[in-house]
């Protein structure tokens, strides 16, 4: 150690330069940043002059992202409208692939989303297609990545834009909500730390459902966005604010909630916590880990068997202190969606057992297809041009419930709800109404889609192979499709990464394999195979046997609703307990949580989704990467609420157009993320962020008393922990610092935090 304090950084190895000077040091070290409290970045931003051009395109002439031509165009077959958006600079070049190639790889990456959204088994020989075209596109997907890069710094303008509408609502909102830090204690002493990686050298770590112990409230009815449909998504005003008015407080924290409170002193648990809660801790990415909170949370003594148990009642963070526009945006279009496709005129909703009176039933409720290439004739080769397979009539029809006798769904099914009829259909048919694009620019000139059409244009895609169609017919719905969140997550000591996917080119994540026929390659080239067909099998086993563990946490009586307060109108709530468990320990959870939408499915299956915006702001080249924190945080979101599936719905952030709608349970999230990213970004990893903070409040052995957890930008894996205390021996006054916050302003964030890589595999309908 004394060595290494006497060496002089100043100076080279050779005394012929200075290699690390001091200057350098202050510039560009994170750690002296966050020693001395400096707000600025410390990576320096790699920038280009010739990038650099005053808000212009690359094309050098200035544009602004609202104000590109959408043009509505007919979709393949004549089968509705699409949306096609000029891009605001030309295309520099043609591809390397010709149109059989274009073709080819496009519909292999459909083929294997399409798996992944309908959990089917998908054809290996799809998977090595797809990373041999990978291969050969390297360079121009770099290019293109590029291209998209150097258009969105010329106009980082693009980032600020946010609708009137969109602004009145979100800063009413966050002013609300900031009332809500008035009801915990203002002053707090700093006690201790604790940090966001484990202690222990993690063997294996799982999370297991023990049981659902209570359901409480209604479930509002899921309605599916048509396809092939032009829609553009609600901004107005007074229409999202008398659904959800922006003045009204969500529901209670947990440490105030008197139902989790029973059940805590009747089962025994540790902590108490909310969905919220468990998905800021994994939404914090290692190794900066830069998500700021305050989660305030407290610990009281209840009587179980006669001992005194301390229970630790983690409450719901608090609001930011800070929003962006591309903030603003996702929270107001989370709401908007929830209006838009979830029971708009509130006459269709499902009701938890003993949660309300009953009615008469309604008829079981068809799922809409989640896939937008798909039909009962799929037949991709067929196409000569890109876009939308025609639709069976059940895929495109809105989940619009009839009045009449329904099948009642038994527990075999999952059904736990019951459907509450209020008005007549004519009621419905009006409310379900949709504001249509009416675009009416009369410019048709084609988009600069370049595509070399001099070599094989006459020639069909290859076809896949026999038995990936047969696959495709055999899998087409499974009777038990259901959510691999009871089934043991087990990982293993794999460190997280500081990769951040938003802004890398996604890949596959297995070797490439070669076409050759030597020993070497062929053996390769099995071992690659088989992995991939072990991947979907893990996949696959949540859809097709439920785990003995499932049935019978199924027959277990669960707690009577009408003991227990109830949730406010339209909400929802369930409770269940949890065990997560590393290594030797374990750790008993009460997770309280809630779902948006609900249907039954023709097969009398009760299915819960939760609905998620993925705001894009480069709709004229496709969709955008998920970052990794967006990846742990829905996967933890499908994870707690076994059986419900994801929601997400692509939109324009300019105009709020509808772009595409995508269906992900758990088990699918995860193996799609593992083959586009590769294995060492499972989200199960973020499982160890949450015990890693879990545990540690447990060891620290606090007396009953109000607490608060508290991590900033540059507190890297370290959090801390403040108790509530008399003001004059306090060094935060919680109160002051959220009555300063001004929602009005915008936080301006640099380009690179904002640009996201697009995803190849993010296929729209156009």
């Amino acid at each position: 150690m004394e060595g290494f304090l006497t060496i002089n950084w100043d100076k080279a190895v050779d005394d012929s330069s200075s290699f690390f000077s001091k200057d350098v040091f202050e510039n560009c070290s994170a750690a002296f940043h966050a020693i001395h409290g400096i707000p600025q970045s410390p990576w320096p931003h790699d920038e280009q002059g010739s990038t650099k051009n005053n808000s212009r395109g690359a094309s050098g002439k200035a544009w602004s992202p609202s104000h590109l031509k959408r043009i509505p165009v007919e979709s393949v077959g004549g089968q509705g409208k699409t949306l096609k958006i000029q891009p605001p600079a030309p295309f520099p070049r043609k591809s390397v692939l010709n149109v059989f190639e274009q073709k080819d790889y496009l519909f292999a990456i459909i083929r294997v989303m399409r798996s992944f959204m309908v959990a089917i088994p998908a054809d290996a020989d799809d998977f090595i297609r797809i990373k041999e075209m990978q291969i050969k596109l390297r360079d121009e997907i770099q290019e293109f990545q590029k291209l998209a890069q150097t258009i969105m710094e010329n106009n980082p303008s693009a980032y600020l834009s946010l609708n009137p509408g969109i602004a009145r609502y979100v800063n009413e909102m966050w002013k609300t909500q900031l009332t809500s830090v008035q009801f915990y204690p203002p002053f707090y002493k700093l006690i201790g730390n604790i940090i966001l990686v484990p202690k222990e050298n993690m063997i294996t770590l799982d999370m297991t459902l023990e049981r659902t112990v209570l359901e409480l409230g209604r479930i509002p009815c899921q309605i599916f966005p048509p396809l092939n449909t032009l829609i553009k998504i609600q901004r107005n005003y007074k229409i999202i604010n008398n659904r959800y008015p922006a003045n009204v407080l969500e529901s209670e924290q947990m440490s105030d909630d008197g139902n989790a409170l029973k059940l805590a002193t009747k089962y025994g648990v540790k902590i108490v916590i909310s969905a919220k809660a468990l998905r800021s801790f994994a939404g914090n990415i290692g190794p900066l880990f830069r998500r700021s909170w305050d989660i305030p949370f407290t610990v009281k003594e209840t009587n179980f068997h006669g001992e005194v148990n301390k229970v630790i009642f983690v409450d719901e963070p608090l609001p930011p202190c800070e929003m962006s526009a591309i903030e603003k945006n996702a929270l107001f279009n989370r709401m908007a969606i929830k209006c838009q496709f979830s029971n708009v005129n509130r006459s269709r909703y499902f009701v938890y057992p003993g949660s309300g009176k009953k009615s008469e039933y309604s008829e079981p409720a068809e799922e809409a297809s989640g896939d937008i290439f798909s039909s009962d004739n799929t037949d991709l080769d067929s196409l000569e041009t890109f876009g939308i397979e025609k639709q069976a009539a059940s895929s495109s029809k809105i989940c619009t419930l009839k009045v009449g006798e329904a099948k009642q769904a038994t527990p075999e099914t999952g059904n736990n709800a019951e459907a509450i009829e209020v008005t007549d259909v004519e009621k419905q048919e009006k409310a379900i109404e949709y504001e249509f694009s009416t675009a009416t620019d009369s410019d048709s000139s084609e988009m600069s889609l370049v595509i070399d059409t001099s070599s094989e244009c006459g020639q069909s895609p290859r076809k896949r192979s026999n038995n990936a169609n047969k696959n495709m017919k055999s899998h087409k719905k499974f009777p038990n499709d259901t959510d691999a969140s009871k089934t043991p997550i087990s990982i293993g000591t794999e460190n997280q990464t500081d990769t951040q996917n938003r802004n890398k080119v996604p890949e596959p994540g297995f070797k490439v394999p070669t076409r050759t026929c030597k020993s070497g390659a062929s053996i390769h080239q099995a071992n690659l195979l088989s992995g991939i067909l072990q991947d979907q099998e893990k996949m696959m086993q949540s859809h097709r046997k439920p785990s003995p563990k499932k049935n019978t946490e199924s027959t277990i009586p669960k707690e009577n609703p009408q003991e227990y307060i109830q949730p406010k109108k339209d909400e929802n709530l369930t409770y269940r307990i949890w065990n997560l468990q590393a290594n030797e320990k374990s750790i008993r959870l009460l997770v309280r949580s809630s779902v948006d939408t609900a249907i039954v499915t023709s097969g009398g299956e009760f299915r819960t989704f939760l609905m998620i915006p993925k705001t894009e702001y480069q709709p004229w080249f496709g969709g955008e990467c998920l970052s990794t924190r967006e990846m742990n945080e829905q996967w933890i979101d499908l994870h707690l609420r076994p059986e419900c599936k994801l929601v997400r719905i692509r939109l324009d952030a300019y105009t709020g157009d509808f772009l595409m709608c995508e269906q992900k349970d758990a088990a699918c999230l995860e193996a799609e993320i593992s083959f586009q990213y590769g294995t060492h970004n499972k989200p199960a990893n973020s499982l160890q962020t949450i015990w890693a903070v879990l545990s540690s409040l447990c060891d620290l052995d606090l007396s009953p008393g109000h607490f608060l957890l508290r991590h900033g930008f540059h507190d890297g894996i370290c959090i801390q922990v403040w108790e509530s205390t008399e003001k004059e021996s306090s060094s935060l006054d919680l109160h002051k610092i959220y009555s300063e916050i001004d929602t009005t302003a915008n936080v301006v964030r640099d380009i690179s935090e904002n640009w996201s890589a697009l995803d190849p595999c993010a296929i729209f309908p156009i």
